[in-house]
């Protein structure tokens, strides 16, 4: 098993965390960072002017950098001894296992929460909507997730909802929507939602030091009613 993150732009500490001497662990970077830790220090080539898009682009393609069982974890979170040893479980029993979001957003939250902050302009908002009733995707098949963990294992499937992940991310701008398209690649792929397990890690124990939010220069949108208003039409979704 391969445990493995990212630490872009210097965004992360590394927590303390629990290391099993059977799991191989992977961290690529860009920046100088301290390191420490039996992990395996990867230098990574940056494809992106923008960070988070460097950072998502290497935990959607898992595929080009593993060829056996893995486990993507968000830098800034801190591995236990349960987590890793039921990270084990879930590959053994799960093709991809996913944890269930707490917040427990719909659909059209979830896009609102994007428009609310600015993360993608409106407009575009508003063709992934158009695109995406297209594929016959409902908005009641969106079963929240929280994707700063994923449990994957190596097949020709896995590869196609990586692609599919990462293809609806990056060519819609949905920084800070990965819960979106993680959820219309298990429509695509599997034509049903994948298994789903609770909270594997502490959210409130975070070693973040830079928010991936300082990246960006956005007013807030207030048109809320409007917004709600166009996006429900198009996705013939209830908030």
């Amino acid at each position: 098993m391969i445990i493995f993150t990212t630490n872009i732009n210097a965004y992360d500490n590394i927590p303390n965390h629990y290391y099993d001497g059977d799991v191989k662990y992977v961290m690529f970077y860009d920046k100088p960072i301290e390191q420490k830790g039996p992990w395996e220090f990867r230098k990574l080539y940056c494809r992106y002017d923008h960070p988070v898009l460097n950072a998502y682009h290497t935990r959607c393609n898992s595929h080009l950098w593993f060829h056996e069982p893995h486990v993507w974890i968000d830098g800034c979170y801190t591995m236990t001894k349960e987590f890793v040893e039921n990270s084990k479980k879930f590959l053994d029993e799960n093709e991809i296992t996913l944890m269930h979001h707490p917040a427990k957003r719909t659909l059209l939250q979830e896009l609102l929460k994007l428009y609310r902050c600015g993360f993608v302009p409106e407009e575009k908002l508003y063709k992934f909507c158009k695109d995406l009733a297209a594929t016959g995707f409902k908005p009641s098949f969106f079963d929240h997730t929280i994707n700063c963990v994923i449990w994957r294992n190596c097949s020709d499937k896995v590869t196609k909802w990586n692609e599919e992940y990462w293809k609806w991310y990056v060519d819609y701008d949905l920084f800070h929507g990965c819960q979106i398209t993680s959820a219309i690649a298990e429509y695509l792929v599997y034509g049903k939602c994948l298994p789903r397990v609770p909270l594997q890690i502490d959210l409130s124990q975070s070693t973040r030091i830079k928010p991936y939010e300082e990246s960006y220069d956005f007013t807030a949108n207030d048109n809320e009613e409007d917004f709600i208003y166009r996006a429900r039409r198009i996705l013939k979704a209830a908030l």
